[in-house]
């Protein structure tokens, strides 16, 4: 694949990865699995953190989830600009109802309060998007070209890209951007998946969670398995010792 517009720009858009029964389909099972996520942890709990339009995880509780960071669109790409040792650092619903805006509507880059470059990506974003994208429905707005940039450009305008729905859009984990303002009459939904290399941290500790290795070395890779943090020397001891084997 041709990244020049991700690189140049810091965003470029891949449309057609998804179909309308499996746009649907995710759809369907993110109200599911956002139902089950209130039930957790409670409405006015997650109203008070901002998190009440967000599903965390949603592939930790339905693996229709699950090929959408490591199918093989998503695999070509990653290990295309991270490399082969990149890891899944999270995966988010944005889910803004219709006539509102949602909590990440201020630019920010989704390495957190990190004013520098590099000069190669450190992390990239697949963001899929089950509806249209377009300054009604509130689609995103990036600062093209502010992931080399220190620090937030205060004199740029936006670009808030004409998206449909079943659409990808590939950028850099450090460009400034923003969720917009859903103005329209229907509820806006999106899927990110962000890929970082293995030095920085995942959002959730997904190794831990579940527990066993899968049958598949890469996935492993991307959930974290390789590349956690130790209990102490014997247990780092005791992972280069099978890792040793296995490479024999």
């Amino acid at each position: 694949m041709k990244y020049n517009q991700f690189y140049n720009l810091g965003y470029q858009i891949f449309p057609n990865i998804l179909d309308n029964l499996q746009v649907s389909h995710l759809k369907s099972k993110l109200d599911e699995v956002h139902a089950l996520q209130v039930s957790e942890f409670g409405e006015e709990r997650l109203l008070l953190i901002g998190e009440s339009d967000t599903v965390r995880a949603p592939f930790l509780y339905d693996d229709c989830f699950i090929n959408l960071f490591s199918g093989m669109f998503a695999n070509t790409i990653t290990k295309e600009i991270l490399g082969d040792h990149r890891i899944l650092s999270l995966q988010n619903a944005i889910m803004v109802k219709a006539k509102s805006s949602h909590h990440q509507s201020f630019y920010h880059r989704d390495i957190i309060h990190q004013n520098f470059t590099s000069s190669t990506p450190l992390a990239i974003n697949l963001y899929y998007c089950l509806d249209d994208y377009n300054l009604e429905t509130g689609g995103t707005h990036f600062l093209a070209r502010s992931h080399k940039m220190d620090h937030l450009p205060t004199n740029q305008e936006p670009v808030v890209p004409n998206i449909s729905a079943g659409s990808v859009i590939l950028f850099d984990s450090m460009i400034y951007h923003k969720s917009g303002v859903n103005s329209s009459n229907f509820d806006r939904y999106g899927i990110n998946n962000m890929f970082t290399l293995p030095f920085i941290k995942q959002q959730i500790d997904y190794s831990s969670i579940i527990k066993k290795k899968t049958s598949n070395a890469d996935l492993n890779q991307l959930l974290g398995f390789y590349s956690r943090e130790f209990d102490g020397v014997n247990d780092f001891r005791k992972y280069r010792f099978e890792k040793l084997s296995n490479d024999k």
